[in-house]
């Protein structure tokens, strides 16, 4: 998962320690201390996000709040988190009824964010938490950009392949996921040998990933890691190993996320909502059932976001 700069989380840091005290405010000399660091640092920051309305300075204490431009985020963030909300019951649904991990994905250019987590029984599924990023860089992302605008697409596809043999089949990929109302993709046999070898690293995991070479003698679940990151860009290029145009009834497949989109009153995507933890082989007709279950709650959440008033910035 993609870390935060310092920056960003300085600036995380900065907004909380100020809500905290919504009401007086902290000074300078409190934030510099707050985030740890000099005055003269810190101070550019507070000049910049004052500018921009995202801190207002009190001329008498000379202290900072919140500024009115968090105003139309914090309502905008709210109307995100409503169609989570109207997710959550039919995600838990899902999960006791089919024993999967359910997991709301928020839209983003080049990732999408982790909303919500309905963990199943079994324990399967990805280790990720509220916030995470994921990016959809091609080939991986079909389950998302199977919603998304036109324009999103374009680009997902335009970095796909220069091989128009394959841009087709990521194309039709995609057509068959919304007329069916789900997308499914594919475990590749990379994949589940990566994660299995990494299961098997001992607690010197930085020292294998930081010289492979070495640890070799030592322990050959790092040379089997280093023959998988080689192999595994070779494997995700191929469209066969990513994406499922036709689900065949009697044909099993190594099931790693079927996703269904919601969409706001506008129209664009709100949420994707996916399940993992199939493990296994997972017949072509239980993998219809199931993403015919999802896009119907999917479908539920898109039904109530277009009745739900959206609230006027004013």
């Amino acid at each position: 998962m993609a870390r935060p700069s310092p920056q960003t989380e300085r600036l995380v840091s900065l907004v909380d320690a100020i809500a905290a005290r919504p009401e007086e405010g902290l000074t300078l000399s409190e934030i510099a201390r707050h985030l740890a660091v000099t005055p003269a640092t810190c101070h550019p920051m507070l000049v910049s996000l004052t500018e921009l309305g995202w801190l207002v300075r009190h001329p008498v204490r000379r202290t900072y709040r919140l500024g009115p431009a968090l105003i139309t985020v914090g309502r905008a963030a709210s109307r995100g988190l409503g169609a989570v909300d109207l997710a959550r019951p039919g995600m838990q649904r899902l999960r006791d009824d089919l024993g999967l991990t359910c997991i709301a994905l928020a839209p983003g250019e080049t990732h999408v964010t982790v909303a919500e987590v309905v963990r199943g029984p079994s324990g399967h599924g990805p280790h990720v938490h509220v916030g995470d990023q994921i990016p959809i860089a091609p080939p991986l992302g079909v389950g998302y950009v199977s919603w998304a605008d036109e324009q999103t697409l374009r680009r997902w596809l335009d970095g796909v392949t220069a091989d128009p043999v394959k841009r087709a089949h990521h194309e039709q990929a995609v057509k068959c996921a919304r007329a069916r109302g789900y997308a499914v993709e594919l475990v590749t046999r990379v994949e589940t040998e990566l994660g299995q070898t990494l299961a098997r690293l001992d607690e010197h995991l930085d020292e294998h990933l930081a010289g492979l070479a070495a640890a070799d003698a030592r322990n050959p679940s790092a040379a089997r890691l280093r023959t998988l990151l080689e192999e595994i860009a070779t494997e995700l290029g191929d469209p066969a190993q990513d994406s499922v145009l036709d689900l065949e009834p009697g044909r099993e497949y190594r099931i790693g996320r079927i996703g269904a989109g919601v969409l706001d009153a506008a129209g664009d995507v709100a949420l994707v909502i996916a399940l993992h933890g199939f493990g296994g082989r997972t017949e072509g007709s239980r993998a219809a059932e199931v993403g015919a279950r999802l896009a119907a709650v999917a479908a539920g959440v898109t039904a109530q976001l277009a009745d739900t008033p959206v609230a006027q910035d004013t």
